[in-house]
């Protein structure tokens, strides 16, 4: 019995070698080098099979997340941008037939691409940025990932992978002790994983350097890359968004796209009105707002601004002096006489245009004889807005010069 044991092990070890050698074989024939970023790789498909499969898998993928928007102007102005991106930039180099997708999936923070030229991006993620140039560092991203072919190198490595495995589980199988075989199995499923994780940092490593060279070669400014990574880490709420589940998040990533960015000439387009216009503004949601609260008879309120309502402004003139001292500050970066001024305000009310987390900061105006803090307040927004309110946020008017 022992030396028919010691027979089968020894010829489930050749199997499993052979199987081994043969992975091995193929993985290394498949070696060519990128013709944009100049890197040796192995991959399993031509340039034609990647935009095939690109192009096959596209209407599963957009269903699986609710759909295309309905909207075409947005989709109109994102397919834009991505093709300023695409057409001139280095990205133009490897003639992909890039096409960009705006998903109807408000709730799903994420952006993705296919082999070959597919690009999508949700609108929840769309929801988050501030400008175009911060777009343009998503889209450029994701073409990163196309042109440096890790969908087919992905694939290439899957194939290894699995017959490594599989000559794993031949070599360890043990006919007395199928339970044990199945957790080496398992064991060395886990360790491939590992494995591939690591490549996929590496890989979002690799399009983050390309997608900032692409910002800047299409005119915007790279260093809104780096934005949309505080942006994205902001919105986490210290949980995990789809975004890093599907695109690893390297140590140090702000500070080498930083460094990335500092390496190139300063400035760039930053397109904030433009994607206010064709992107936040087509995405509010109309607000469900509580009743006013009652102003006293001496007092008439600043009216409310309702969506679709003319937005109500004042000049700095018209200002009460606390509210001009506290705009003062604002310019001068403080100090502040409050703890919570300069916090973020959520817009809960929706009375302000709705704007992705973190876009708005509140401080305090200062109310004579009262205690507290009070109920007036200015509200400033990342491109430069100043509102005001004298009722707790119940009603706002855009202060003007």
């Amino acid at each position: 019995m022992a030396r028919e044991r010691r027979q089968g092990g020894g010829a489930r070890l050749l199997i499993g070698l052979v199987i081994a050698g043969i992975s091995v074989a193929t993985y290394l024939s498949r070696r060519t080098t990128n013709e944009l970023t100049g890197e040796t790789q192995y991959v399993k498909l031509s340039a034609q099979q990647e935009v095939a499969l690109g192009l096959s898998s596209a209407p599963v993928l957009t269903r699986q997340f609710g759909g295309a928007t309905t909207d075409a102007a947005l989709a109109g102005y994102v397919q834009s941008v991505g093709a300023r991106l695409a057409t001139q930039s280095a990205a133009a180099k490897t003639k992909y037939p890039f096409q960009f997708t705006v998903l109807a999936d408000r709730k799903t923070v994420n952006a993705f691409a296919l082999p070959g030229g597919p690009v999508f991006i949700t609108e929840a993620l769309l929801a988050r940025m501030a400008n175009e140039a911060q777009l343009a560092g998503v889209l450029g991203h994701e073409i990163g990932h196309v042109v440096a072919r890790h969908g087919a190198e992905h694939l290439a490595k899957a194939d290894l992978t699995a017959g490594l495995i599989g000559a794993t589980v031949v070599v360890t199988a043990d006919p007395d002790r199928p339970a044990e075989s199945r957790a080496k199995a398992a064991l060395a499923m886990a360790t491939a994983q590992l494995i591939t994780m690591k490549f996929g940092r590496d890989d979002e490593l690799e399009s983050d350097r390309l997608g900032v060279r692409f910002m800047h070669e299409a005119g915007y400014d790279p260093e809104q890359m780096g934005e949309v990574m505080k942006v994205l880490k902001a919105a986490g709420g210290g949980q995990r968004l789809e975004f890093f589940s599907t695109h690893p998040d390297p140590e140090n990533r702000l500070e080498r796209i930083a460094a990335e960015a500092s390496r190139l000439p300063r400035g760039g387009a930053l397109g904030a009105e433009a994607f206010r216009l064709n992107v936040l503004d087509r995405l509010a949601l109309p607000a469900t707002s509580p009743a006013p609260t009652p102003a006293p008879d001496d007092e008439a309120p600043l009216p409310r601004r309702e969506k679709g309502a003319r937005e109500a402004t004042l000049s700095r003139a018209q200002l009460p002096d606390e509210a001009r001292e506290t705009l003062r500050l604002i310019d001068a970066a403080g100090p502040f006489p409050y703890e919570r001024d300069g916090v973020e305000f959520k817009n809960r009310e929706g009375r302000l245009p709705y704007r992705p987390g973190g876009y708005y900061r509140e401080y305090t105006v200062p109310t004579p004889g009262e205690r507290s803090r009070g109920a007036r307040r200015i509200v400033t927004g990342a491109n430069g807005e100043r509102y005001y309110s004298d009722d707790h946020y119940q009603s706002f008017a855009r202060v003007t010069p």
